[in-house]
């Protein structure tokens, strides 16, 4: 099966187009990712995703403050009060690389950065795609466990 990336604009190229944000947070793009500033609420994009199909979400973020900034994907509803949490992180100073699994079992899925006043959380090669397709790329399987015809030699 062919790996399909379905993050919407993932080397953030061009004018940003489909976001959302609440809050005071702000996006803007520049040294090829997505700075992301304010002091509450949050920046992100819808994204089309099938359902009921574990994901995986990589990504590489560089926060400028320990344990404030964070990333959410979210399930959206038909209630706009109403989300629920898929998965969420706070960072810590520095880059970090995110990896993270999920599922969305209906409705819409929402990418979102948080910056909660910190100066700036750059968020760079964000990569949402079928686990099956990762897992296949990467070499498969949960870590520790071989799923090959045969041994590795070591």
């Amino acid at each position: 099966m062919q790996r399909i990336n379905l993050f919407p604009n993932p080397v953030f190229a061009g004018p940003l187009t489909n976001t959302s944000h609440w809050g005071d947070a702000n996006g803007t793009v520049r040294d090829n990712a997505l700075h992301v500033t304010g002091s509450n609420g949050g920046f992100g994009f819808n994204v089309t995703v099938p359902f009921n199909v574990p994901l995986v979400l990589s990504m590489r973020v560089d926060a400028s403050e320990d344990n404030v900034a964070g990333i959410m994907v979210i399930q959206t509803t038909d209630k706009p009060a109403i989300n629920n949490m898929l998965f969420s992180q706070r960072l810590k100073r520095g880059i970090s690389d995110v990896l993270c699994r999920f599922t969305v079992p209906s409705y819409g899925c929402r990418f979102e950065v948080n910056p909660n006043g910190i100066r700036d959380v750059a968020v760079s090669n964000v990569l949402i795609e079928r686990a099956d397709t990762y897992d296949t790329a990467v070499g498969g399987g949960l870590p520790g466990f071989f799923t090959g015809d045969t041994m590795p030699l070591g």
